[in-house]
C-alpha cells in the first residue's frame, strides 16, 4: 500500500521534485525557482478551471505589484502531455508563469489523491525554498489564498531567508479536506 507523506509545512524546505517541461525536457523544482521567492501552485489537473482561475488571480496580483520579485511556478500532475496542455492554458492567464508537470510531485509534497480527485495547493517559498505559506485542499476553491500569499511575501520582504528553528512567525498554513 502506498502512503502519502505528511503535508509540507511552514519552515520546511520544499522538496526538490523532478519537473517535466512542455517540450519534454526535465528539470528540478529548485532549478525552476531560480533562487528567488516564488508562488508555486500545484494544479488538480492540467485543465482544472478553478486552478486556472487561481493562476489568473496570481497574475493580477503580480501585475499589481503584490508579488514583488516572486515568480509564479505552476505544476500539473502527469507527464509531458499534461505539461504541454497546462502551459497552453496557463499562458493565456499568466504569460509570465513557468509551467511544468510532475508525475509524483503532488504526492511527494503531501497532496493526496482521494475519491479520484487530486488535491491541489499553493506554496509560497523564499529564495532558499523555505516554505512561508501553504494552502492545500481537496476542494479546488480552497487551493489558493491571496491573503496568505500577501502575508507570506510581506514576511519574506522583512526577513528574506528563514529556516525551521528560526521561528516561522507565520500562521498561513491551511489544510482543508
Amino acid at each position: 500500500m502506498t502512503t502519502t507523506p505528511s503535508p509540507t509545512a511552514i519552515g520546511d524546505r520544499l522538496a526538490d521534485i523532478e519537473l517535466i517541461a512542455p517540450d519534454g525536457t526535465t528539470s528540478s523544482l529548485r532549478t525552476a525557482l531560480g533562487g528567488t521567492s516564488a508562488v508555486v501552485h500545484f494544479m488538480r489537473s492540467s485543465s482544472c478551471p478553478v486552478c486556472l482561475a487561481h493562476i489568473a488571480m496570481m497574475q493580477r496580483m503580480k501585475d499589481a505589484g503584490e508579488l514583488g520579485d516572486a515568480v509564479i511556478v505552476v505544476v500539473a500532475p502527469g507527464a509531458q502531455p499534461e505539461a504541454e496542455d497546462a502551459a497552453a492554458r496557463v499562458s493565456r492567464r499568466a504569460p509570465g508563469a513557468s509551467t511544468w508537470s510532475s508525475p509524483d510531485g503532488h504526492a511527494a509534497l503531501g497532496m493526496a489523491r482521494g475519491a479520484l480527485l487530486q488535491h491541489s495547493g499553493t506554496f509560497v517559498v523564499d529564495a532558499a525554498s523555505v516554505v512561508r505559506a501553504v494552502t492545500l485542499s481537496a476542494n479546488p476553491l480552497q487551493g489558493f489564498s491571496p491573503s496568505a500569499t500577501r502575508a507570506a511575501l510581506a514576511e519574506i520582504a522583512q526577513a528574506p531567508v528563514r529556516s525551521r528553528g528560526a521561528g516561522s512567525g507565520s500562521s498561513s498554513y491551511t489544510l482543508k479536506r
